[in-house]
């Protein structure tokens, strides 16, 4: 991977990503970063020097920032990290654009336990069950040094969004049965 850039580093899983490639790779030099305060001038200067593109933008800015750079985005790999799939690399308007599905599960920057800490990807992407295929150049198990996290893989954008929706129901019923505060502090019902 040379000259990768990070869109969206002050955010939880921007920053993780931008903190694990200064440790691994070998010049901190080679890293571009931007998020929301850099000018347009800036942002496409970082875009068009980069080769392999980690954007880590809220869910619903993904796919109009994908449309707003289309045309510099062309022959570079975009890793998208959003929570749901399916309508990211099913939209039309991106299929000559090289994305790649990355999600962290979990906050990975307070998941201090590896063996804890885990990065979901789509087999239908190249990663193959047993590590074996490659991802753009990069093994499962660099993916997996890169990150210090265990690769999870789905087969597809589809189970990922349905394995998605399942734990976010899980965890909504499980927060129906507590109370939050202003803060947004749980506290525990009474029973």
């Amino acid at each position: 991977m040379k000259s990768p850039l990070v869109v969206g580093y002050k955010g939880e899983i921007g920053s993780f990503i931008l903190g694990c490639l200064i440790k691994n790779m070998d010049k901190a030099v080679d890293i571009s970063c931007f998020d929301i305060n850099e000018t347009e001038d800036e942002r496409l200067e970082r875009i068009n020097k980069s080769n392999f593109i980690f954007l880590c933008v809220p869910i619903q800015e993904t796919v109009s920032w994908l449309l707003k750079y289309k045309d510099n985005l062309k022959g570079k790999i975009v890793v998208e990290q959003c929570s749901l799939k399916e309508f990211v690399l099913n939209d039309k308007r991106l299929k000559s654009l090289n994305i790649l599905s990355m999600y962290f599960l979990f906050r990975p920057s307070i998941t201090h336990e590896r063996s804890d800490r885990r990065v979901v990807m789509l087999n239908s992407q190249g990663h193959g069950d047993m590590g074996m295929m490659m991802w753009k150049g990069i093994t499962r198990a660099g993916i997996e040094t890169l990150f210090d996290s265990d690769v999870v893989c789905v087969e597809d954008a589809r189970e990922h969004d349905k394995i998605m929706a399942a734990n976010q129901a899980l965890l909504h019923h499980l927060v129906a049965d507590e109370f939050i505060d202003a803060n947004y502090t749980l506290i525990s019902r009474e029973r």
